[in-house]
């Protein structure tokens, strides 16, 4: 025996004791969440040459490796990020089911069909002021609900952009621990053919997966341990140690809402609504919220519209010494149609006419003329209504306040309209019922809710002033609005009721498939987490086996150290 078999058994001690830490780190992170089971590389070291002969020299630990798919680790992380997407949005859209999940059966389209049955009743009895109160009481409740449904996805979106602001948060802090790891990496790694920083890389991988979470991304490796993250548009947030975080910009989107850029830029991340809880945030606020607020708002427009342009022209209620304008031109001097009145209707007036009729203290038609007619040319200004009205009617003088408010005063007579062909009266709200143009501040005439007398049924007679006694016609008009197809704004020309049947499938349809999709990547996730545990899980009893065999083999080590001394202890009892 030689000082050589001593030298090989002592590579060998040492080797296999290195090998049995690998499986002690393996077993002690058994459940460690992105862990990924380490295997101790042995070789057989470099041989010494005597002579013309190569002796062995044992074994060394070559290296330690993770076991790792390349593949299964991608997929999971875009499921990651897409499970968080479909999630976030199953979980927003369920959020808002008591206002939308009945809106077809008990919720607006109940309260539309009352509205409407109220206008009816009122028909079989035009005069009934009990009647009149139940057509306030049912447009308050129809009228309350878009509001509130209004109401609750507007807080919605404003929640929903505040989530972002603190995902944002999240996603840099991530953002700035993978450029952390990668520059630790790269120290550790630089220059070795393969890599050894394993708990580190897990370390970044779990990190990795977790943005991805929030925002979608893709990841490329680079040299010396390296990573390159960008977002899915192809905006760059990691490159090795180097780190660019996200933030708000200073201006305001198109949905009115801060655009998401990179810092110290000002152009808007693109690709941020594919994945993550971020795009699930963006998709709520955005699009189904977004889209919902746009329908109602449709809706409410449309009824409104189509109400007032009935109502205005009518006539059969209290009749009223002083008139305002429920809406006012910004610049009087500006075309009543130009839509940078702020006047919500104002592109649909038009060259035409409307009617006044004026009647006396008493009630009778205004001698030796009551019936008047105010004509409105192509690109008639407010100031140019005044001036006409002035110019026209006998008995009432007309002004415009610096609000470009309209008031006309009949002094101690009284007043009524009738026949607008201009759209005039109802897009300025003049003798109209409703007040306001969206789903948020839609209500009833401030006027007519004070006194419900003032509700018209009926309308005047063109030549005599005169409403028959009577007369519904306006009630009647009113009632039939909910089987016509109409689009005051651009909308697709849909019934009311056909415009909550659309909201109603459409939520219906949304949640459905969020709801689905989100079970279909928790199974994916199931599958793939499966799939990584097989290849990169640490399993107990195999590295049971492999501590046993390396014990073996550390126990034959010694063994050889042990009968290498015993015989060098006899020689050196014969050389005594």
């Amino acid at each position: 025996m030689s000082f050589q078999a001593l030298n090989v058994a002592a590579s060998s001690l040492r080797s296999q004791q290195k090998a049995m830490d690998v499986v002690s780190h393996n077993i002690a992170n058994v459940n460690t969440p992105g862990y990924s089971k380490q295997t101790a590389n042995l070789a057989t070291a470099i041989p010494e040459r005597i002579g013309n002969i190569d002796f062995g020299r044992g074994v060394d630990l070559n290296s330690i490796t993770r076991t790792v798919d390349p593949l299964i680790n991608s997929a999971q992380q875009n499921n990651a990020s897409q499970f968080q997407f479909w999630d976030t949005v199953s979980t927003g859209l369920n959020s808002i089911e008591n206002s939308f999940g009945s809106l077809d059966s008990t919720g607006l389209s109940a309260a539309v069909n009352d509205f409407f049955l109220s206008w009816q009743q009122l028909s079989n009895n035009p005069q009934d002021t009990a009647q009149k109160y139940n057509v306030l009481s049912k447009t308050e409740s129809l009228t309350m609900q878009l509001n509130n449904m209004q109401s609750q996805l507007s807080t919605g979106q404003q929640s929903l952009n505040l989530d972002i602001n603190q995902q944002i948060t999240d996603a840099n802090l991530k953002i700035d621990a993978i450029s952390s790891l990668s520059q630790q990496i790269s120290a550790m790694e630089a220059g070795q053919i393969s890599g050894g920083a394993n708990d580190l890389r897990d370390q970044r991988d779990q990190i990795v997966r977790d943005l991805a979470k929030i925002i979608p991304i893709q990841e490329v490796s680079t040299k010396d341990g390296g990573l390159l993250i960008q977002t899915a548009g192809g905006d760059l947030l990691v490159q090795d140690s180097m780190a660019k975080h996200l933030a708000r910009g200073t201006g305001a989107s198109v949905n009115g809402f801060q655009a998401i850029v990179i810092s110290g830029t000002s152009n808007a991340v693109q690709g941020l609504d594919q994945g993550g809880t971020i795009g699930g945030l963006l998709k709520l606020r955005d699009g189904n919220f977004g889209q919902y607020i746009s329908s109602l708002d449709s809706f409410a427009a449309n009824l409104a519209f189509s109400t007032n342009q009935l109502h205005s022209s009518a006539s059969g209620g209290t009749r009223t010494s002083l008139v305002q304008s429920g809406q006012g031109a910004i610049n009087p001097a500006l075309a009543l149609n130009d839509v940078t009145q702020g006047v919500a209707f104002a592109a649909n007036v038009q060259a035409g006419s409307f009617s006044m009729h004026v009647y006396d203290v008493l009630g009778v038609p205004q001698l030796p003329t009551s019936q008047f007619t105010v004509n409105l040319a192509a690109g008639a200004t407010m100031n140019d209504v005044a001036n006409s009205i002035n110019a026209s009617v006998t008995g009432v003088t007309a002004t415009v306040d610096a609000a470009g408010y309209l008031t006309i005063d009949a002094g101690t007579n009284t007043i009524a309209f009738g026949d607008d062909t201009s759209n005039f009266l109802a897009a300025y709200e003049i003798n109209t019922f409703f007040h306001g143009s969206d789903s948020g501040n839609l209500a009833i005439n401030a006027n007519l809710k004070a006194d419900a007398s003032r509700i018209h049924t009926g309308r005047t007679d063109i030549v005599t002033s005169v409403v028959n006694s009577g007369d519904n016609s306006t009630a009647i008009a009113i009632m039939q609005l909910q089987d016509q197809s109409m689009s005051v704004d651009g909308s697709v020309a849909s019934t009311l009721h056909e415009r909550v049947a659309t909201l109603s499938t459409q939520y219906g349809l949304d949640v459905s498939v969020a709801a689905q999709q989100r079970t279909y990547r928790e199974a994916e996730a199931t599958s793939l987490t499966q799939q990584r545990e097989a290849i990169s899980g640490v399993n107990v009893d195999e590295e049971l086996v492999s501590m046993m065999k390396f014990q073996r083999a550390y126990e034959a080590a010694a063994k050889v150290i042990n009968t290498n001394n015993s015989m060098l202890d006899a020689l050196m009892g014969i050389l005594r």
